[in-house]
């Protein structure tokens, strides 16, 4: 019903106006059928929509098994990596220390070397001078 209200003509003799009673009834009647439909209409969508709610739970899920999937494919690709590096890390520390210690190895001989310089061109010189003083005194 739209809201306004309808009162029923008398009749003349005993009773309303049967037309009015009748297009009361028949009112009344469209108006439930229309709410009928609407009802039905209103229960199609809710099952429609909850359909479209299930698949996409279900769509979660599988991006959650997904992602769950994903992530330990990329900490355990990550876990071999770090270990690769660690690897290679420890290669290299050695590697340094071995250079590292045939490096001073080297230095300590050069300074060796370098010590025994400064006695040898002394002594150099110092033969140098009693070849100069052979040869003064053979002239």
């Amino acid at each position: 019903m739209t809201g306004e209200i309808k009162f029923f003509r008398k009749r003349f003799i005993g009773g309303f106006n049967r037309q009015d009673v009748i297009d009361y009834i028949t009112e009344l009647a469209q108006e439930r059928d229309k709410n009928l439909a609407l009802r039905e209409k209103a229960q199609q969508d809710v099952r429609a929509l909850a359909s479209i709610v299930a698949s996409l739970k279900n769509e979660r899920d599988e991006a959650r098994r997904l992602a769950n999937e994903y992530k330990a494919e990329v900490l355990d690709t990550a876990r071999k990596t770090l270990a690769e590096f660690e690897g290679s890390f420890e290669k290299l520390c050695v590697g340094f220390e071995e250079e590292s210690a045939n490096i001073c190895a080297q230095l300590e001989a050069a300074r060796n070397i370098i010590a025994i310089v400064p006695g040898a061109l002394k002594e150099a010189g110092s033969k140098f001078s009693q070849l100069r003083t052979l040869l003064d005194e053979e002239t």
